[in-house]
């Protein structure tokens, strides 16, 4: 997994040293120095929740153009691989090995934490943990879980099948949850500082689980993994609800012009000197093109006028490089998503939640209006993104009679849920792109246009990422045990 030899270097240097019980050694310890007694989970925990977030900064960026959101500025070569969806190894081995290693982090923090009873740190390790492994199933489909953070007694770890995976999760989630809300604030050092996400805010963390719980029982609907009208009835138990109505789940450790919001770093502008930081991703013709079709008012949030001016302009995934495209003739990132510097991170966007909500209460599983639901989640959108009176602008918008706007109310489920979809994915743009990709994958309403790089062939866009090189290296019996993988036909378990 994650760089093997390296742990098991560690791992045997730490047993030397543990082992060694002769006093001198210890006669020149250095007080500054951090232990392993001294790292309490206060001192770690907001680092870990930074990352988690920061995932939503630039991981996902392969994904946003494969979706149609963005493509690449003619000022570059083509992306062969990429654009020909002829993916290796190789490709996106960042996203498992810095998940599996943020995960190792929540980890060692339950532990620490469990050792400390300090239950309020152990809760949200299991819950940012298994949060983050949700998203490597979304992409992997079977993944070591059950035994991969024993570095020790499973240094190469077997796969867990994705489904069980899944049903794990679930728990640890409820487990989770079950610890914040019994947990004493007071045995919980600084957690109100620490805790750069709710502020210790119980009722707010168990939105957020409600929320991640509903996302997965979306993904599993046509699968028999959950029942849902039980699973919603726990929810409905616990009281809390979901997010949405304003209310997201953010980091904010405090972003400043020199240690800028990842997103805001990544894709916008650099805070001191105001040069543009991503010259690369640009608006893509497709979901450009829609939304000025649409006459869509959040087009100038999602996109911004390129830098030599005129209308917002955007390329063709997989075209030539071209003087006409080029990053200062073409559409970056708009302002609406990266609003500035000091803006929080978000792990999941009260947009993301809210649609959640509209899909489920439009199949019959939550209480409520389904048409109203919708519309909240639109007006979600819109809000999120700063549109002066975004309630009234909103609310004319679905006066549209267009499919991909206006509401069936005497349509099928079918119906209503692919307009769902598609303004879950005009919503999304930027800020949800992988479960963008899931939607495409499970609702197969939204179809992106396909790269037009000559490489590609009758290539489609993969269903999946392929296992990373260091799996094949450091852990190829249990990799291997999964059998040949294909990005365009081993499809994740909840792909129907």
């Amino acid at each position: 997994m994650y760089k093997t030899k390296y742990i098991m270097i560690a791992a045997f240097a730490g047993l030397v040293l543990s082992g060694c019980k002769k006093d001198y050694l210890n006669i020149n310890t250095n007080p500054n120095q951090a232990t392993e007694s001294a790292i309490t989970p206060d001192l770690t925990i907001t680092a870990q929740m930074t990352s988690t977030a920061g995932r939503n900064a630039s991981s996902w960026d392969v994904m946003a153009r494969w979706m149609g959101y963005w493509s690449a500025a003619g000022s570059y070569s083509r992306s062969t691989v990429e654009m020909s969806y002829n993916i290796t190894t190789d490709f996106g081995a960042g996203i498992w090995e810095g998940t599996y290693y943020t995960v190792g982090q929540y980890k060692a923090i339950e532990k620490k934490s469990k050792d400390l009873g300090w239950t309020f740190y152990e809760g949200i390790a299991k819950v940012l943990g298994a949060y983050e492994m949700i998203n490597l199933v979304d992409i992997y489909n079977n993944i070591p879980n059950s035994k991969a953070f024993d570095l020790v007694g499973n240094i190469r770890p077997t796969y867990d099948k994705s489904e069980d995976v899944y049903k794990a999760l679930f728990a640890q989630l409820d487990a989770g949850l079950a610890l914040i809300k019994a947990a004493d604030i007071n045995k919980n050092t600084n957690i109100l500082k620490r805790d750069i996400m709710f502020a210790g805010d119980k009722v707010k963390w168990a939105k957020f689980v409600n929320t991640i719980k509903l996302k997965m029982l979306l993904h599993t609907v046509n699968t028999s993994t959950f029942s849902p009208a039980a699973e919603i009835a726990k929810i409905n138990s616990e009281g809390s609800g979901y997010l949405g109505n304003g209310l997201s789940a953010n980091v904010q450790p405090v972003y400043t012009a020199d240690k800028p919001n990842p997103f805001y770093n990544a894709h916008m502008f650099n805070a001191i000197n105001g040069n543009e930081n991503d010259n690369y991703n640009r608006a893509n013709n497709f979901t450009l093109s829609m939304l000025n079709t649409l006459a869509d008012p959040r087009v100038s949030y999602f996109y911004r006028a390129p830098k030599a001016g005129g209308a917002l302009r955007g390329t063709d995934y997989g075209a030539d490089p071209l003087t006409a495209n080029s990053s200062d003739n073409t559409s970056g990132v708009g302002a609406g998503v990266g609003k500035s510097f000091s803006m929080p991170m978000w792990v999941m966007t009260s947009v993301e939640a809210a649609f959640y909500v509209a899909e489920a209460t439009t199949r019959g599983w939550i209480s409520g209006d389904a048409k109203t639901a919708y519309t909240l989640a639109v007006r979600e959108s819109f809000n999120w993104l700063g549109v002066p009176n975004a309630n009234t602008v909103a609310d004319n918008y679905l006066l549209k009679t267009d499919a991909k706007i206006a509401w069936p109310a005497t349509g099928t489920l079918d119906n209503k849920i692919a307009v769902i979809a598609w303004q879950k994915y005009i919503a999304l743009n930027g800020i949800g792109i992988l479960e963008t990709w899931n939607d495409v994958r499970r609702l197969k309403v939204v179809a992106p246009a396909l790269s037009i790089a000559p490489e590609r062939g009758t290539n489609q866009i993969p269903v999946r990422l392929l296992y990373p090189t260091s799996e094949y290296s450091y852990n190829a019996a249990n990799v291997k045990a999964e059998g040949t993988i294909s990005q365009f036909t081993s499809k994740v378990f909840w792909h129907k």
